[in-house]
């Protein structure tokens, strides 16, 4: 054996048990911040007060049940605003006591950010590609914290139709038809914004999967038709456009508020918490897509980037999205974490100290709106969107550092995903 190969093997055995160490500490913080989440999700159940977005689920389904109108103006500042077709979803969990039906929501939740986590996983790297990173799971779920503590806080729908979206392009890229229909359909109705990860099917030809879904959403009406009939049911989606209409102008430009839409409103209406016309909603969201859909064709993504991208755009697109959807990023943000490349590292550092420091905790009630109102979270997060269109433009997936601080990039596909 040459000296070279030697030392080459030395450097290698000394490598691995340093490796090994690494990955078994980051497997050991990534179970602690799964179980610190899982203890948050049993108690904010507990409370009466808390997990008030899912317990208006709960309030359609009795709705429901009873055959009652799903949308009522005396529901206040917390209407049903989902559509009516995904009321008898939610009917398991109205015969339970609320608080377990919360807590048992919010676990549920928390074990689709497990299973998020290990569908997201990158196909083994080739050349000029790195090799995955252990502890990208763990800080990318960190980051995100205020996010998920939103979502639990509240019940929120974000992390199953995270998961449902996932099933669906995996399956679809699987080869199958009729699942990953099914998974997307769920998605679509539990939050219609969802619909931007049609981009992929389209993007990626499967045109079956489309069909499917069709498919599924006529399926999953039925309940409804048989429970309103023809009438009642147009008088339930009529009730709920009219819900939409009444609420979603007075949102956009609150604090929440902070998709790509809002910000562009705000281009126009600096300081102003008036509300805006609908056809300047309209018109921004419009525009906020249309900038999103070039960026996409200009970078070209491979398959496992371009879900990640569409992830981030169903709530950075929407009018309606605020901190607590963020958790939608989550496939992104791993990967800008994964890569271990400096300049992403940044970003996710950033967004994780605009979630933990610009709230009304960190900043207090008045500045933190203040704060709010120049919507942070729509700037951190389009210059997430920009710079990982760059780097995937340059590179073709986003930029990463081996272990030997060689610059590469990530494997362009996640396991099970066919080539690009």
């Amino acid at each position: 054996m040459t000296t070279s190969s030697q030392s080459a093997s030395a450097l290698s055995d000394t490598a691995s048990p340093a490796k090994y160490t690494s990955t078994k500490w980051a497997r050991w913080l990534w179970w602690l911040v799964l179980a610190v989440l899982l203890v948050a999700a049993v108690a904010v159940g507990q409370h009466p007060r808390r997990g008030v977005d899912f317990r208006v689920y709960l309030t359609a389904a009795e709705r429901f049940i009873e055959g009652t109108d799903l949308y009522r103006v005396s529901d206040g500042t917390m209407p049903f605003k989902y559509a009516p077709v995904t009321t008898p979803l939610f009917i398991p969990f109205s015969l339970l006591p609320p608080r377990l039906a919360v807590a048992l929501w919010n676990v549920g939740s928390i074990l689709a950010l497990v299973a998020v986590a290990r569908l997201t996983r990158r196909s083994p790297h080739g050349p000029g590609e790195a090799a995955p990173w252990a502890w990208a799971p763990a800080l990318t779920t960190i980051a995100l914290l205020p996010a998920f503590t939103f979502e639990l806080f509240y019940g929120q729908v974000d992390v199953v139709m995270l998961l449902l979206v996932v099933i669906s392009a995996l399956g679809a890229e699987r080869g199958q038809v009729w699942r990953p229909g099914a998974a997307f359909a769920v998605a679509f109705l539990l939050k219609p914004p969802a619909a931007l990860i049609g981009l992929f099917f389209l993007w990626r030809r499967h045109w079956r999967v489309i069909g499917a879904t069709a498919v599924f959403g006529v399926v999953l009406s039925l309940p409804t038709l048989a429970r309103y009939g023809w009438d009642g049911t147009l008088t339930q989606f009529q009730m709920w456009s009219e819900t939409l209409a009444r609420t979603t102008p007075p949102w956009v430009l609150s604090t929440n508020a902070q998709g790509l839409p809002t910000l562009l409103i705000t281009l126009f209406h600096p300081g102003s918490v008036a509300t805006p016309p609908s056809f300047a909603i309209t018109l921004a969201q419009l525009v906020a897509i249309a900038l999103f859909l070039a960026g996409v064709l200009w970078a070209k993504p491979g398959p496992a980037d371009l879900l990640a991208l569409c992830c981030l755009g169903v709530t950075l697109l929407s009018p309606l999205g605020w901190r607590a959807n963020y958790v939608l990023a989550w496939p992104l943000v791993r990967a800008a974490t994964e890569g271990r490349f400096r300049p992403n590292l940044t970003l996710v550092a950033v967004i994780a100290f605009i979630g933990t420091v610009f709230s009304d905790k960190g900043l207090g009630f008045d500045w933190s709106r203040d704060v709010l109102l120049m919507r942070p979270f729509a700037l951190i997060y389009s210059g997430l969107l920009i710079a990982m269109l760059w780097q995937i433009r340059r590179q073709g997936a986003p930029l990463a550092m081996t272990h030997g601080d060689t610059l590469a990039r990530l494997p362009r596909t996640l396991r099970g995903m066919r080539a690009p």
